[in-house]
């Protein structure tokens, strides 16, 4: 039996979510779809994870350059405990994402979905249908061509 939505998402981040919900708010049938643990980059793996690491890696900078101007001793990282920190605010996202999308009334799907007809996707051999579909699952950045690229990490 194919489920019918007003709109379907795909992705559950930030863009995806607020969407969603204002969807749902105005009357329409929604669900989400995503491959993904649900909360999107931001949350889990980009913005907020990367400013608490970004913020060590700047302190551990400063520390290094006022070493011989007034500040006695050098700091290090302990990533263990950094990673753990982290987690306190990641973790949980997940669960409290996806509890709060079904206590508004909408439906959350995990796993890949694939466009099966202009209408319809599928999601674990489950075949839903849309009158509309939101594409919200990121981007890829672009390649920056310069030497040494293949080193770089993007976010």
């Amino acid at each position: 039996m194919t489920k019918k939505y007003d709109l379907i998402v795909i992705g559950t981040g930030s863009a995806g979510s607020i969407t969603a919900a204002k969807c749902n708010k105005a009357g329409w049938n929604v669900a989400m779809v995503d491959d993904r643990p649900f909360g999107g980059t931001c949350a889990l793996r980009g913005c907020d994870p990367k400013k608490v690491l970004h913020g060590a890696a700047e302190l551990i900078d400063w520390n290094k350059r006022m070493v011989k101007n007034g500040v006695p001793s050098e700091v290090s990282i302990n990533w263990k405990d950094l990673m753990n920190f982290k987690r306190t605010f990641t973790d949980d996202v997940p669960e409290k994402k996806e509890e709060a999308l079904n206590k508004q009334g909408i439906d959350t799907y995990h796993g890949n979905a694939s466009f099966v007809s202009e209408d319809k996707l599928e999601v674990n051999k489950e075949v839903l249908e849309g009158s509309h579909f939101l594409i919200a699952s990121g981007a890829k950045p672009t390649p920056l061509p310069i030497k040494g690229e293949e080193h770089l990490t993007y976010s």
